[in-house]
């Protein structure tokens, strides 16, 4: 079953598309030559036709390129994992922390960090594990009396809210390492490289792959459990398969780039302004446009001040806070 598209989609569609894939690629150009030491669009060029070798070259494969491709696939996943969070639980202020996966990552990193030597490394594992421990509990509470988008949240608001107790908590015995984790809180790339491509690809890739396979069942869920069942949805089954799926997005994307706000609450709306729940074309914006929120706002993080660095997770809120306020005043929400 597909839901009605909005009002010319099918011409809106494919121009928001192609507006989308050109303000990212302008972006990535931006990305791969601007920086602390430019590189000139000239010599670019001549870096990814294979002529050009030198410090150039070590600047964009080696620096700048797998850390524009990681914020590709975390703006991607949370754009996504936002669209299904707020579909299932057909809550539009649901975000991909919904779950407490969030703030379980992210208080597992900082438990480990303070109470043990822990190389830079492990963090994208350990926060993992700590976004997937949070999000089973809160499915664990969810269950209890009958699993529905209600007590989905209310027990995500439970975890999340325990987990920011304690990661608090931790923070002020941290010492010297208070500064360093304040950072990777606010969210960021810093230092991402090839081996935090390589660990979020698998997952943002499956997870991508499995939503936009099943889409159709987007469209049942969005409808009253008692109407989807009747159209023969197991509606229990394809929920919590599609919190799971979100579940993976959002621990694989703090696992690498920290808890990165706003983009999966507004990205979802934005879209949904634009184009309707049309799935045929809302998915894929999504996808784009949560991309190009990440990797702008990295662009910004690392060049305004430069050679400093300033957290992401603020230009995602200083970008995404005003749109969110944009679409209250025009009654999105």
């Amino acid at each position: 079953m597909r839901s009605a598209p909005a009002p010319g989609a099918d011409f809106k569609g494919p121009g928001l598309l192609a507006g989308l894939v050109i303000a990212l690629l302008a972006t990535a150009a931006l990305a791969l030559a601007a920086g602390a030491v430019p590189v000139s669009l000239q010599a670019l060029w001549r870096v990814l036709n294979g002529t050009e070798t030198g410090m150039p070259a070590i600047l964009v494969w080696e620096l700048r390129l797998p850390r524009f491709l990681a914020g590709l696939l975390v703006g991607a996943s949370l754009g996504v994992a936002g669209w299904v969070m707020q579909t299932v639980t057909r809550n539009p202020l649901a975000s991909p922390g919904i779950t407490g996966v969030v703030a379980g990552a992210s208080m597992l990193v900082v438990v480990a960090q303070v109470c043990f030597v822990v190389s830079a490394s492990w963090l994208p594992w350990i926060g993992m594990l700590g976004g997937t421990l949070a999000a089973a509990l809160t499915f664990v509470l969810a269950a209890q009396g009958g699993f529905t988008p209600l007590r989905l949240a209310l027990a995500g608001i439970a975890v999340t809210a325990l987990a920011t107790a304690l990661a608090t908590a931790f923070l002020l015995f941290s010492g010297a390492q208070a500064q360093q984790l304040y950072f990777w809180l606010a969210g960021g790339l810093q230092g991402r490289g090839w081996s935090h491509v390589q660990l979020i690809l698998p997952w943002a890739c499956g997870g991508l792959l499995l939503v936009m396979c099943f889409s159709r069942y987007l469209n049942l869920l969005r409808l009253d459990d008692a109407v989807a069942r009747a159209l023969g949805a197991r509606v229990l089954l394809w929920r919590l398969g599609f919190v799971g799926i979100a579940v993976a997005l959002t621990a694989a994307t703090v696992a690498v780039a920290g808890p990165v706000g706003f983009v999966g609450l507004v990205a979802p709306h934005l879209v949904r302004l634009l184009l309707g729940s049309d799935q045929r074309f809302a998915l894929p914006a999504v996808m784009l446009l949560g991309a190009l929120l990440v990797t702008l706002s990295d662009l910004l993080a690392r060049t305004l001040a430069a050679p400093a660095e300033l957290p992401l997770g603020m230009f995602t809120a200083l970008l995404g806070g005003p749109l969110f306020i944009w679409l209250i005043r025009t009654r999105v929400l």
